[in-house]
């Protein structure tokens, strides 16, 4: 449980960084709607991937369902983005595949 905990803090905290460098304004505002956001898909994330895919491909780090889950967060946060960051949908499908670019990249190091 303690690998959930920390794998959604480092989460929140590079997706917070994300917007921050995008909308440059209210910090307190973007690091709520950052832990909203993630509240949202990463539970659900974990919980598939780790106990639903990686199962059927333990011997593998990186597999396909991977990338199937970060694709689907991906699309599943550019509307809440846009609505929470008052974006355009443009802006807000940048923000979110940077954001999600990020995460995925440090879930390869952490």
């Amino acid at each position: 449980m303690a690998g959930y905990f920390s794998a959604f803090g480092i989460t929140i905290t590079a997706e917070f960084i994300v917007y921050l460098l995008f909308i440059r304004k209210k910090p307190l505002n973007l690091l709520i709607y950052a832990v909203i956001i993630n509240a949202i898909t990463h539970p659900i994330a974990f919980y598939v991937y780790n106990n639903i895919w990686y199962q059927a491909d333990i011997n593998n780090s990186f597999n396909i369902y991977f990338l199937i889950i970060e694709i689907v967060v991906f699309l599943a946060e550019v509307l809440p983005v846009k609505l929470l960051l008052r974006t355009s949908f443009k802006m807000a499908v940048l923000i979110s595949f940077s954001a999600n670019l990020i995460t995925a990249s440090l879930s390869f190091l952490i």
